[in-house]
C-alpha cells in the first residue's frame, strides 16, 4: 500500500516499512483552484471544506481526490452531521470518478472533543461514500515525518470508519 503525503523522508519509510508517493494540494480561492487544475498533468488533490469547493471538486473530471470535505466549521444539525457531503455530491464524485480521501493526520493534532466531532463526520461520509459507489482513500497525508504511520494503523482507521 502506497501512502500519500506531501513531504517525504526515505529513511524514515525503510524504518516504518511503508512506500509513500509525494502529492501537491490545491488549497485556495475558487479561481486559483481552476487556474491550477488547468496545468496540472499529475494527480490533483483539492482540500475540501466549504461547500463551494466540495462542490466544485466532484464537479469536475479534472479532479482526482476531493480531501477532507468534513473540515468546515458549521454546526452539527439535531439527526445528522454536517460532514460536507451529501447524496447530490456523492452521485457527481461517482460519475466523475472523483475519490473522496480520508486524512489522517487531521486527527493527531485534534483534542478529544474536536476528533470525536471529525471521526463522526468521517463515519457518515464513509457510509454516503458506500452507499453510492464512490471510490475511497485512506491515508495519512503527512506534512512531516513524524505523522506517518503504518499500512495497519491506517486498516484499522478505515475499518473504525466503517468499511
Amino acid at each position: 500500500m502506497t501512502q500519500l503525503v506531501f513531504t517525504q523522508d526515505k529513511s524514515f519509510e525503510n524504518k516504518l516499512n511503508i512506500k509513500t508517493r509525494k502529492i501537491e494540494l490545491i488549497k485556495s480561492g475558487m479561481s486559483q483552484i481552476r487556474n491550477k487544475i488547468q496545468k496540472e498533468d499529475n494527480l490533483v488533490v483539492v482540500l475540501g471544506g466549504e461547500d463551494s469547493v466540495n462542490r466544485f471538486a466532484v464537479e469536475n473530471k479534472k479532479v482526482d481526490i476531493l480531501l477532507s470535505p468534513e473540515n468546515n466549521n458549521k454546526r452539527d444539525f439535531l439527526f445528522f452531521r454536517n460532514s460536507g457531503l451529501n447524496q447530490v455530491l456523492c452521485k457527481f464524485a461517482h460519475k466523475n470518478n472523483v475519490a473522496i480521501g480520508f486524512n489522517f493526520s487531521d486527527l493527531l493534532d485534534l483534542n478529544s472533543t474536536q476528533r470525536s466531532k471529525v471521526l463522526a463526520r468521517m463515519a457518515q461520509n464513509v457510509k454516503l461514500c458506500k452507499k453510492y459507489d464512490v471510490k475511497m482513500i485512506f491515508s495519512t497525508f503527512a506534512n512531516d515525518k513524524y505523522y506517518l504511520r503504518s499500512d495497519t494503523i491506517l486498516a484499522s482507521f478505515a475499518k473504525i470508519l466503517g468499511i
